[in-house]
């Protein structure tokens, strides 16, 4: 696939997703007791990760012809794509053989374009969809740039970081050097422009903190451009400056610029700073604009950390910093509107592009300095955020427990609150269907997995019943030691078998307070259910160790290794036809374990979870099998085990092989030729993800995380594209995927959501 050009571009950047209906991301149903039920929130855009590195520019414009608000995105590897703000397709890349350290928009002869400076030495004007160049000029190394029409005629201004300026041409006849000027003694760091009637100002930084305005103006034929000096600014300190920007505020306009840790305004009419600078952030400045604060006309400034909200009058901030809180720094924000309303864009250095609402501003943090007696109520009520959506533990939980059961052949979603009987809910509607009748005590817990069951505890065993048929599975003795019962004797670290303990005391604990919890009181630790060789079976973490139960006979089965850390989240799934159990843990890994081999050891698959692992689930997309893992620091990594999974089957990897009494020697060496699978960021959210579920919308497979109260979801395989973001008003606990349908467990109801479109056509 080419760009226009010739040159060969990577698929993603020439995909376009500009014409997909738009996807509102309002629930199907919501359910839950009234004034408690979870509040839906219309899905906002992003975040969009349209280049491959490091944001060094951002340049936000309306799109002529369509209205629609778009950004021209840089970084630093050279890549330049236009994103379309709304729902964030990929419009174009821009060609640029070498790498554009600034660019802008103007108007050539009625028509849109973009123009660009190169480190090595050429301006460019492109196409803005598909990136074509139209012509290149030798000018020498470009640090900055601006435009500007003057009588109808496009002018670019352009400086290499030297004292000196040029002023060119960007007409049809491929663009002229009209004048070279010399500003002064100092290096010229960054350049701006605004017109003013017949006529254009422009601002020139330097790299002693001086700012000095010029004016520009049209000769009588209109092809050539007089400029005259107008007067000097300067900043309280003398280091370089990195921002410069026009905007009107109130009416007035006002020039914005940063040097440093220091940002300010200037009343251009009255020729004097319009207050006192702003000096709050604790890094440098890297943005400064005009924008609004729920009814308040604010500026906006932002550095490596934050983005704050300040009234140039005073110099003072606006309540608290907005907070960024993933490690790859903010590098730019700007402002636009979309919707009729004002938003902030903001790119990082992982060359994400987040477009955020600071009533709603996911993913930045805030929080309400006391004593901040200069907001009104109505900005305190705006700024406070914090609906307490910290996300509870994964241990004791106390929302809805999900799974899907099949009774009659149809998918019926199963939902169990701690202490009250499981309901049955009909998928695509929310409406309640009536379970089989199956007499399980008001105290049974919801086991999931591929088969899920339901538990009774009891004081030396567990009764289970198939949610499906309402049929008893059968008692499963958990008790102490007894003849005839070889499943009650739990082997421990070392291989060895002893006594679970008394009546009462084994996997249950003391009387039903052990791992499937007091009576009434729900799942204590992860627990799921499944089919091996059609015998179900149970998995049970204990601790740090996971232990298989089989249904039929009893027989309790410790793994031969275990974490060095909690089991945290578990799952069991079918992958290249191998029945797998998966576990995620507080040692940052997650590990892979094969149901019909337990007496091999579990693999790390998926390590890099800043400290701990919370979740896993298991995908097959395009007949691979992926497993996804997410924790602390809320990276979603995705591995492909296919090969992994199906050399185990066919004996090639030397895991631990239990001989005829039960003990082993130890794991085996793993065949040479295999190699660990590599693992990819799927994406990354901004708090710790403690549930993952991936649902299916025609051909295209949506993963999604949550983090706190908010769902993000990210198409699979389908690296450049945009997710979306929903925030659903209380915390997540759980969530099931069910054929083109994905239920939601928050605070005290459930919320069904279809995916957005399929993305294949």
């Amino acid at each position: 696939m080419t760009d226009g050009t010739g040159r060969r571009t990577p698929e993603w950047f020439a995909r376009r997703t500009a014409a997909e209906p738009a996807w509102t991301g309002q629930p199907l149903w919501a359910w839950g007791p009234p004034g408690r039920r979870p509040r839906p929130l219309p899905a906002r855009p992003g975040p969009y990760q349209p280049v491959p590195a490091w944001v060094t520019a951002l340049l936000g414009f309306t799109d002529d012809r369509t209205g629609r608000p778009r950004a021209l995105v840089t970084s630093y590897a050279g890549a330049r794509v236009v994103l379309d703000l709304s729902d964030g397709g990929l419009v174009g890349a821009v060609d640029e053989r070498a790498h554009a350290r600034a660019s802008a928009t103007t108007r050539i002869d009625g028509e849109q374009l973009v123009v660009s400076g190169a480190g090595a030495g050429y301006l460019q004007v492109s196409d803005l969809d598909s990136g074509r160049s139209r012509w290149r000029q030798w000018c020498g190394d470009v640090r900055s740039l601006a435009t500007v029409t003057l009588a109808g005629r496009p002018f670019a201004v352009l400086t290499g970081g030297s004292p000196h300026l040029e002023i060119w041409s960007l007409g049809a006849d491929r663009g002229a050097r009209l004048h070279t000027l010399r500003t002064g003694s100092e290096r010229i760091s960054v350049l701006a422009a605004t017109e003013a009637g017949e006529a254009a100002v422009l601002a020139v930084g330097t790299s002693t903190g001086r700012v000095s305005l010029w004016r520009l103006e049209p000769t009588p034929a209109g092809d050539d451009v007089r400029v005259e000096p107008l007067g000097e600014y300067g900043f309280e300190v003398s280091g370089l400056v990195t921002v410069l920007g026009f905007a009107d505020w109130h009416g007035r306009p006002i020039l914005l610029g940063a040097a440093g840790r220091v940002a300010r305004a200037w009343d251009l009419p009255a020729g004097r700073p319009l207050g006192p600078a702003f000096a709050a952030h604790t890094g440098q400045v890297n943005s400064v604009l005009a924008g609004r604060l729920g009814e308040r006309t604010v500026l906006w400034s932002g550095d490596d950390a934050t983005v704050r909200a300040w009234l140039p009058e005073t110099g003072r901030q606006l309540g608290e910093a907005f907070r960024y809180p993933y490690e790859a720094a903010p590098t730019r924000t700007i402002g636009v509107e979309i919707g009729g309303r004002p938003m902030l864009v903001t790119g990082d250095g992982a060359g994400l592009v987040w477009v955020w609402d600071p009533e709603r501003p996911y993913p930045f943090r805030r929080d309400l300095p006391s004593g901040d007696q200069d907001l009104p109520s109505s900005d305190r009520d705006l700024l406070s955020g914090g609906r307490g959506d910290r996300a509870p533990d994964s241990l004791g939980v106390s929302g809805y427990r999900l799974a899907v059961a099949s009774p009659a052949g149809q998918p019926v979603l199963l939902a169990a609150l701690p202490g009250h009987p499981v309901r049955g809910f009909e998928p695509a509607t929310g409406a309640e269907v009536e379970l089989p009748p199956h007499g399980v005590p008001d105290g049974s817990t919801l086991v999931p997995g591929e088969h899920p069951v339901l538990a009774g505890i009891g004081p030396d065993h567990v009764e289970l019943w198939d949610p499906a048929t309402g049929d008893r599975i059968g008692p499963v003795p958990l008790g102490r030691n007894r003849p005839g019962h070889p499943g009650t004797a739990l082997p421990d670290a070392a291989g060895d078998s002893g006594p679970v303990g008394p009546v009462g005391a084994g996997l249950l604990g003391p009387v039903g307070t052990g791992l499937l919890g007091p009576v009434g009181t729900g799942l204590l630790g992860p627990v799921g259910t499944g089919l091996v060789d059609g015998r179900r079976v149970l998995l049970v973490a204990d601790g740090t160790a996971l232990v298989r139960v089989d249904v039929a006979t009893g027989r309790l089965d410790r793994s031969p290794t275990g974490h060095s850390g909690r089991i945290r989240g578990l799952a069991l799934g079918e992958l290249a036809g191998v029945p797998v159990g998966l576990t995620a843990a507080e040692d940052d890994t997650v590990r892979l374990w094969h149901l019909d081999a337990w007496g091999s050891s579990g693999r790390t698959v998926l390590d890099g979870h800043g400290g701990a692992a919370y979740a896993v689930t298991t995908a097959t997309v395009h007949g691979r099998g992926l497993v996804f893992g997410a924790g602390r620091n809320g990276q979603v990594r995705c591995v492909d085990v296919t090969d992994l999974v199906r050399s185990k089957r066919a004996g090639r990897l030397g895991d631990v092989e239990p001989d005829a009494g039960g003990e082993s020697d130890g794991p085996a060496a793993p065949v040479a030729d295999e190699l660990p699978p590599e693992p990819v960021v799927v994406l990354t959210a901004t708090r710790p993800v403690r549930s993952l579920a991936v649902v299916r919308a025609g051909r295209t497979d949506w993963l999604v995380a949550a983090d706190g109260s908010t769902l993000r979801w990210q198409p699979v395989g389908e690296p450049g594209t945009p997710g979306q973001t929903i925030e659903v008003g209380a915390p997540v606990t759980d969530l099931v995927a069910l054929p083109g349908v994905l239920v939601v467990a928050a605070g005290d109801g459930l919320l069904g959501y279809r995916p957005p479109p399929d993305r294949t056509g």
